[in-house]
């Protein structure tokens, strides 16, 4: 298996890199300190970013996409996470995987232009207050009322919630059919209006908007509703999988990758710059060995999602690979940035450098699309043939 990157890939990374150093590095503090950041502001920095094929890069070339591979899409989210953890979650569940097949074709032209502009937010919606690993016996239901569903219940942690255009909420149609009654519905928040109860603001990623969503009558159209498999109408046959986390598991996982690799980097040029005992600290043994033990956990880390992502490009089942790369690399990521902070000593501490910041983003990711002890389950269950929950 070779999950070495291409030329291309290679100048991709570099070019990305480059801007992102100039353009975006400058500007995190001062939006971090602000808190979520605005639906404005979101699309500003898509636009940004979209020309190196972020948002849009993995759609097909209608939407204004490039037909990226999931590698590279990867590869750009640990780039962008390295300077900007919160940005790059922003801008990866904004992004648009397809044109929804529900819509009739003047609203698909409206957004696939939106989608080519990088002016449409989108967001997902699974969790809710008092059912977040355990999605099977949601609470928030669409009752088929003529043509239109209508939506009642309350979502929570949902990323992106507060600015988002439209999400795929996920409800239940038969809450006595457990995961049988469970789908997936688009809603277009200008067509039909929900609240955004509260932001929720959170320890890391403090830029990327959090919030909890009510849906009370909420109205759309019956075609809206889609299956357990994402085929269109509520008679759809359900699938074993209820959603595919692989790929925003993989996700995190890179996202991790990029938090770690921007540690190593700070502790590298600190070591070589700082003195004490007259000498560089990246002379003395104890600090080389952080560092080093940083460097190889981030790179098994990179090598756990490289693959996870190269399956998913070969079309193969990749839900435990997945899991383990998102297990892994989230804590990972903890520890790394722990040892950076312990490299910079006391400044490591201050808000004045990037070390708390990274030690925070690094943190809050072993928790979205399922904790660390979920995705050992999850594990567990692929390899043993044995559910441990159900």
């Amino acid at each position: 298996m070779d999950f070495s990157l291409t030329e291309e890939q290679q100048l991709l990374k570099q070019s990305v890199r480059g801007f992102l150093e100039v353009e975006i590095a400058p500007q995190v503090s001062e939006y971090e300190a602000k808190g979520p950041m605005t639906r404005e502001d979101a699309i500003s920095f898509i636009k940004m970013l979209m020309p190196f094929g972020y948002y849009n890069g993995r759609a097909p070339e209608d939407l204004g996409g490039s037909d990226l591979d999931v590698k590279t899409a990867g590869l750009l989210i640990e780039e962008l996470s390295r300077v900007w953890a919160a940005l790059a979650g922003v801008v990866f569940i904004a992004g648009p995987a397809a044109v929804p097949v529900m819509l009739s074709d003047a609203d698909q032209r409206e957004f696939r232009d939106r989608v080519r502009a990088g002016e449409s937010i989108g967001s997902g919606g699974i969790s809710e207050p008092d059912h977040g690993s355990d999605s099977s016996r949601l609470e928030t239901r669409a009752v088929l009322d003529g043509d239109e569903w209508v939506i009642n219940g309350t979502k929570t942690w949902i990323s992106n919630g507060p600015i988002a255009d439209h999400i795929n909420l996920n409800v239940t149609i038969d809450p006595e059919a457990g995961r049988e009654g469970l789908r997936t519905v688009y809603v277009d928040r200008e067509t039909s209006p929900y609240q955004t109860v509260r932001h929720n603001n959170l320890l890391g990623c403090r830029a990327w908007p959090n919030g909890e969503l009510h849906f009370d009558g909420v109205r759309v159209p019956r075609q809206n509703l889609r299956g357990r498999g994402g085929a269109s109408g509520e008679t759809a046959q359900p699938t074993k999988r209820v959603w595919n986390f692989d790929s925003p598991r993989s996700t995190l996982a890179a996202m991790s990758v990029g938090i770690a690799q921007a540690s190593i980097d700070a502790s590298i040029a600190y070591a070589q710059e700082r003195h004490q005992f007259g000498r560089p600290i990246g002379s003395f043994q104890l600090v080389q060995e952080l560092i080093v033990d940083s460097v190889i956990e981030t790179e098994c880390a990179r090598l756990l999602t490289y693959q996870a992502l190269d399956m998913q490009d070969r079309g193969e089942d990749a839900s435990w690979q997945a899991a383990a790369a998102k297990a892994y690399a989230t804590e990972m990521a903890i520890r790394v940035t722990s040892r950076a902070i312990e490299v910079h000593g006391g400044v490591g501490l201050m808000e004045d450098y990037p070390l708390e910041r990274y030690f925070r983003d690094a943190r809050t990711l072993t928790i979205p699309d399922g904790t660390t002890e979920i995705q050992k389950l999850v594990i567990g269950r692929r390899l043993l043939g044995i559910s441990a929950i159900s």
